[in-house]
């Protein structure tokens, strides 16, 4: 990788295409074979639909939201990490949104913001419990997580190679796409904000990815520990991408540690 562009998440695969390929194709199977609820509405925008799946009534709930630097890719290539939690006994809503450059960035986080309301509001609905909500997301889906748990109390926080501190490099590679100045980088940098309510943060990233993206992770654990949360970083042996892969299997144990976030919700919630 390149020292002059550590965010340059292509440099670390032969080819990122066949990356989403693969991503596409699995998360197809999952739509055709075990999805409870496709393209339901969350907002007034054609972008703002979710794909759910709930394997028991009363699972706590996963909000997955996909990455892509905030400027491409689609909930229906990240369906495929349902398939790793529905087995342990969690649900999973997976979330899309609208892109950069048509949209501000402010209004990306917005619409990830409304995802989460709805899915309080409707979860029970469809058999999840609202209650218990834990937002994730992978790499760009990892900022609006946690800006989503600036917004409103969540049970927890998972991130991987999550982006959360517009850093001076981050703001570079981004420029075309975003154009953030000092106060807006500022204003949606969540490592530089409080959450709404203490939680539990999960952040990763992978040994074959940049020290930057090493960096932010332990960023956002270290200063919401600052703010009553109990958080724990770490590396996986993995690039940026295959460490999202990872959740296709219930076996892995990212795929237990998140979904132990929610499932430990489920437990503090039984003892109320």
């Amino acid at each position: 990788m390149n020292a002059l562009d550590p965010y340059d998440t292509s440099r670390g695969v032969d080819d990122v295409a066949v990356v989403f390929r693969r991503w596409r194709a699995w998360s197809d199977e999952v739509r055709a074979q075990r999805l409870h609820a496709r393209d339901l509405r969350y907002g007034p925008s054609a972008d703002e639909t979710l794909d759910l799946m709930v394997p028991h009534t009363g699972a706590p709930l996963i909000v997955f939201f996909h990455g892509g630097y905030w400027r491409r890719l689609h909930k229906d290539d990240t369906t495929f990490v349902m398939r790793g939690f529905a087995p342990l006994g969690v649900a999973t809503a997976v979330v899309n949104y609208g892109l950069a450059p048509a949209l501000r960035l402010e209004e990306i986080v917005a619409q990830a913001r409304r995802s989460v309301s709805w899915l309080r509001a409707n979860a029970k609905e469809h058999g999840a419990d609202p209650a218990r909500i834990v937002v994730a997301g992978h790499s760009a889906g990892g900022h609006l997580a946690a800006m989503c748990a600036v917004d409103a109390p969540v049970a927890g926080v998972a991130t991987l190679s999550g982006l959360h501190d517009f850093t001076p490099n981050l703001r570079a590679y981004t420029e075309a796409w975003l154009q953030l100045d000092d106060a807006r980088a500022a204003a949606l940098s969540p490592a530089r904000l409080a959450p709404a309510a203490p939680t539990q943060v999960l952040a990763r990233a992978g040994l074959r990815e940049s020290d930057d993206f090493h960096q932010q992770g332990r960023a956002l654990v270290d200063a919401w520990r600052g703010c009553g949360c109990e958080g724990s970083y770490a590396e996986t042996d993995d690039n940026h991408f295959s460490i999202v892969e990872r959740l296709v299997d219930s076996h892995d144990p990212l795929t237990g540690a998140i979904a132990d976030l929610a499932l430990a919700a489920g437990k503090r919630h039984a003892k109320v």
